[in-house]
C-alpha cells in the first residue's frame, strides 16, 4: 500500500484536522484511547494532525498521519486489539516486551489490548489503523476453539512478505474498498471484518494458538468418530464415501480422507472394510446361533463372499465358517 494510492483514503471520514498536538491528543484520544503525545521536535514543526475514521459495529478503519516525528504512549489499550500498516514512513512499536520496526510493504503490527503500547512515527508517517473490538475477538476466539476465553496476547510484528501477512495486507485493502463503495452493503463489511478476526486469530503467532491447534486436533477426532457411527448405522446396505464424509461433518470427501490419514493412518475405504469386518465377526461369534456365514455377511454389508472370506481369513487368522464352528 503506497503513500500514491492512499490520497484520499477514507476523506470523507475526517473527525480531526489540527495543527494543535494537545488538540489532537485529545480528540483521537476519544476516537481510540486517552494517551500521552508529544511531538519530537518542542516547537512542533510541521504538525498536522490529520485522522480519518470510518467505524462500523464492531471494528473501525483509520488513517492517521502527524505531520512530525511524534511520540505516542496509550498504555494499556484495553478494549481493543488494533493492526498497524504504514502507508508512508515508518514507526517503532513496542507492545509489552516486543518491538516492531513498522514500514510500507515490509512490516505491520498487532497490538494487544491486555499490554502496555509506545509508538514513535517519523515525520514523513502516514498510517492506516484497523480497531478490533476486544469482545468480539474474544467471542470469535471462543467459537474456534470451543473453549472459555484467556488473554490472547499476540506477537508484534507482522512479515506482510510471508503469504499470511501478504493476505492480511490484501484483506484490509478490500475492507478499505468496501468502506469507500456507497453501493456495499453493511452486512457484506461486517462479514469482511470477521474474516478478518478468523484470519488474524488463526494465522499469526499469539499466547492461546496452541489450543486452537488442540480444538482442531480434538474437531477431527470427533469427526471421525460421528464417521464410525454413520458407517455402523449404516452396515448393512451399500453406501457412498460421499454420504460419509457429509455425515462425519466434512464439506469434501477429500478434507474427511485427509483427517482419516492423520489420524488413523488409513483410508476411508479401509475404515468401511475393517468396520465391515468386525460386524462380520461379532455376528459369527454371536451366541444365538441363528445365522448362518452368509447371513453375517450380508448382514456387514459384504456382498461378494470369496472377497469377504479372504479378507476376514487375513485379518483373524481363519475362515469365517471355522470361527462359526468354534461357536457352535
Amino acid at each position: 500500500m503506497d503513500a500514491k494510492a492512499s490520497e484520499g483514503l477514507l476523506s470523507r471520514y475526517t473527525l480531526v484536522d489540527t495543527c494543535c498536538p494537545e488538540e489532537a491528543r485529545h480528540e483521537i484520544g476519544q476516537i481510540f484511547v486517552p494517551h500521552f503525545l508529544a511531538p519530537r521536535d518542542r516547537s512542533a514543526t510541521g504538525f498536522h494532525a490529520i485522522h480519518r475514521s470510518a467505524r462500523q459495529d464492531f471494528f473501525s478503519l483509520n488513517v492517521v498521519r502527524y505531520g512530525c516525528e511524534v511520540d505516542i504512549d496509550p498504555g494499556e489499550l484495553s478494549g481493543f486489539f488494533l493492526l498497524l500498516f504504514a502507508i508512508d514512513g515508518t514507526g517503532s512499536v513496542r507492545c509489552g516486551n516486543d518491538t516492531a520496526q513498522i514500514s510500507p510493504n515490509h512490516t505491520a503490527a498487532v497490538l494487544s489490548p491486555t499490554l502496555p503500547t509506545r509508538m514513535l512515527w517519523s515525520a514523513d508517517c502516514e498510517t492506516i489503523a484497523v480497531l478490533l473490538d476486544r469482545g468480539a475477538m474474544e467471542k470469535q476466539w471462543a467459537m474456534m476453539t470451543d473453549r472459555p476465553v484467556s488473554p490472547v496476547q499476540f506477537s508484534t510484528a507482522v512479515d506482510l512478505r510471508a503469504a499470511a501477512g501478504n493476505l492480511l495486507l490484501s484483506h484490509v485493502r478490500l475492507m478499505l474498498e468496501g468502506m469507500e463503495a456507497d453501493d456495499i452493503s453493511t452486512p457484506y463489511r461486517t462479514r469482511l471484518a470477521e474474516s478478518l478476526m478468523q484470519l488474524v486469530l488463526s494465522s499469526f503467532a499469539h499466547s492461546q494458538r496452541f489450543r486452537l491447534e488442540q480444538s482442531t486436533a480434538s474437531n477431527e477426532t470427533l469427526a471421525v468418530r460421528r464417521a464410525e457411527d454413520w458407517i455402523r448405522a449404516n452396515i448393512s446396505r451399500s453406501f457412498s464415501a460421499d454420504e460419509v464424509a457429509t455425515a462425519s461433518g466434512f464439506t469434501s470427501l477429500r478434507a474427511l480422507q485427509n483427517t482419516l490419514r492423520r489420524n488413523r493412518d488409513a483410508t476411508l475405504t479401509e475404515m468401511i472394510e475393517l468396520i465391515r469386518l468386525q460386524a462380520f465377526h461379532t455376528c459369527l461369534t454371536s451366541r444365538d446361533g441363528q445365522h448362518s456365514v452368509t447371513d453375517c455377511a450380508l448382514s456387514a454389508g459384504l456382498g461378494h463372499l470369496g472377497r469377504a472370506a479372504i479378507a476376514y481369513r487375513k485379518r483373524y487368522g481363519e475362515t469365517p465358517s471355522q470361527t462359526l464352528r468354534r461357536r457352535r
